[in-house]
């Protein structure tokens, strides 16, 4: 247990917002691309689920000490904890990884005993080569890339992982960071590089492995099961992110992005790499939609990474009866279970419950997907 547990927060106000608008990531040009889409910051309201749940059960004698203003201050203080200590509010708005790294010294110089973050895997980057491996870090997912396993697998579990740090009750392990070769991810392949070992927390089941890359097994077998015997003509059918689904429109005959959204109607693509506002077009366009997704391996998330281009109100639209879900068998066989986290807790309530997952031809597993945000049911 931690006498005076002080913990260092801070918050990359722009990690995500390039996932509704298509984009891969808010790093360098790409955030003013993500703006000139209209896209909106999603840190702050990952920011103040962490806050309110901490506030609900903060140890005496931990104490908050975070970054200033965007980057931190202003969500502690509109969430109402006591107690904490603010460092001095960033001098710009459009803040940067260097701000990162700087508040991150400063934090080391007040003695921190952990460092919690909201942010992506470019963010985690920046958190590590300031302070290596010298103290625990622990994220709270908001980019659109989080493939580290230095991550809590929602805000709430975040809160929790940290209380229990304070009371001696947690674990520390090594997790990885590691983020995508970006030259390779312009050419539509994704490549995870590694960038380093970091000490994180780990409470019960409540932290991410790092992104495993899918293997061959099956897929092909799976894509001809889909056109055969799930694909209809006069449906509209949007691909999600993965070698998977890009397999199966591989056999349909078309150029599907890794990465991106694309959507097919009577074996012909009506829309490639789609944003959030595409996918809403369409659905209002198309009497009978089906979005086809795949399953981040290792981790479990069936929404809310890499296919944030599903907002809320999409999924809403969409309903659970007509979301088709498509893995591997060694993907699967290695999650107790899956999860949602869609940014909207009560989406994601909706949205749980089992799931039929085509693993082969003609062959399916049942599997339950739980909301990231529900700490009873990920450990059940």
């Amino acid at each position: 247990m931690c006498s005076d547990c002080r913990i260092g927060f801070l918050v990359n106000p722009i990690a995500g917002m390039g996932g509704s608008v298509g984009l891969k990531g808010t790093d360098g040009d790409l955030l003013d691309e993500a703006i000139k889409r209209g896209a909106k910051p999603v840190a702050p309201s990952r920011a103040m689920r962490f806050l309110s749940k901490l506030k609900e059960n903060k140890p005496d004698d931990m104490t908050l000490i975070s970054a200033g203003g965007i980057m931190g201050c202003d969500y502690v203080a509109q969430a109402g904890l006591r107690g904490y200590i603010c460092l001095e509010e960033p001098k710009h708005r459009k803040t940067t990884r260097n701000d990162t790294i700087s508040i991150v010294r400063e934090l080391l110089k007040l003695g921190v005993h952990a460092i919690v973050f909201v942010g992506g895997d470019g963010t985690a980057r920046d958190i590590l080569e300031a302070c290596g491996p010298s103290i625990p870090i622990i994220g709270i997912p908001s980019g659109v890339k989080v493939y580290s396993s230095v991550f809590a697998v929602s805000p709430e579990a975040a809160s929790k992982i940290v209380t229990d740090f304070c009371r001696g009750e947690a674990r520390i392990e090594i997790g990885d960071v590691v983020d995508v070769n970006e030259e390779m991810l312009r050419q539509d392949i994704l490549l995870l590089k590694p960038y380093g070992k970091a000490l994180t927390i780990s409470s019960e089941s409540l932290r991410v492995s790092t992104k495993e890359l899918g293997g061959s097994d099956d897929v092909d077998a799976i894509a001809e099961y889909f056109i055969t015997e799930i694909y209809k003509p006069g449906a509209l059918y949007i691909l999600g992110p993965g070698s998977t689904t890009k397999t199966i429109a591989t056999k349909l005959g078309i150029n599907k992005t890794l990465l991106g959204f694309d959507a097919i109607y009577d074996g012909k693509l009506v829309g490639k790499d789609l944003t959030a506002e595409d996918i809403r077009r369409l659905i209002n366009t198309y009497r009978e939609v089906y979005v086809v997704l795949s399953i981040i391996g290792g981790q479990g998330y069936l929404i809310g990474r890499g296919n944030q281009q599903l907002t809320p109100e999409i999924l809403k639209a969409i309903g659970r009866e007509r979301i088709v879900v498509v893995s591997t068998k060694s993907k699967l066989t290695r999650l107790k279970r899956l999860l949602i986290d869609s940014g909207d807790v009560e989406v994601d309530k909706e949205l749980s419950g089992y799931y039929r997952v085509i693993t082969g031809y003609g062959e399916v597993s049942i599997i339950k997907a739980v909301p990231a945000s529900d700490l009873e049911a990920l450990n059940s």
